[in-house]
């Protein structure tokens, strides 16, 4: 039994080390390998039609807005930056804007002040073309090519409603 045992175990062993026997040794061990594959990275193109619209003027007169009354972080006299004014004048805009049911004032002339009994509240009075924006559109070419005569600085790339079809800016300078 003793031997039926052992043989049984001999057997065991051998058949578990045959696989080992069987695979090919590389006569040429690698101690480093890469690879690759192609492969292709999903893109999303997409191609924006410049949009377009009419300006509709609400007054043919120059229009005042306010008082508009404004705290500010501190006193007149101390710190008080350019950029709490500006953005003061900005909000005072948007009521304006508000208060003339406009979309938009052409050529603002803000008058900003602060009266000597109090030197934390900026009082902001402004003026201007109230208009609301109307007939929305695509661009057509010769609008596009107004654009780039209108602001000839531009570095954008203009697109026509047909995307194979794209406008670049002129280049200043010659071309050979």
């Amino acid at each position: 039994m003793k031997s039926r045992l052992l043989l049984s175990l001999a057997v065991a062993v051998l058949a578990s080390s045959l696989p080992a026997f069987a695979q090919k040794k590389d006569p040429n061990p690698k101690k480093w390998e890469a690879a690759q594959a192609r492969m292709i990275q999903p893109e999303v193109r997409s191609f924006v039609t410049p949009q377009i619209c009419d300006i509709q003027m609400l007054s043919k007169t120059r229009e005042s807005y306010g008082p508009y009354y404004f705290p500010l972080s501190n006193s007149i006299d101390s710190n008080v930056t350019k950029g709490e004014i500006e953005n003061d004048e900005k909000r005072a805009m948007y009521r304006a804007c508000q208060e003339a049911d406009a979309d938009a004032i052409i050529e603002p002339l803000f008058d900003s002040y602060v009266y000597d009994k109090d030197t934390k509240t900026l009082v902001v009075e402004l003026s201007g073309y109230p208009v609301k924006y109307t007939n929305f559109r695509p661009a057509s070419k010769d609008e596009i090519q107004m654009i780039q005569v209108v602001y000839p600085q531009s570095t954008s790339v203009l697109v026509h409603a047909d995307p194979n079809q794209v406008a670049l800016p002129k280049q200043e300078g010659s071309t050979k």
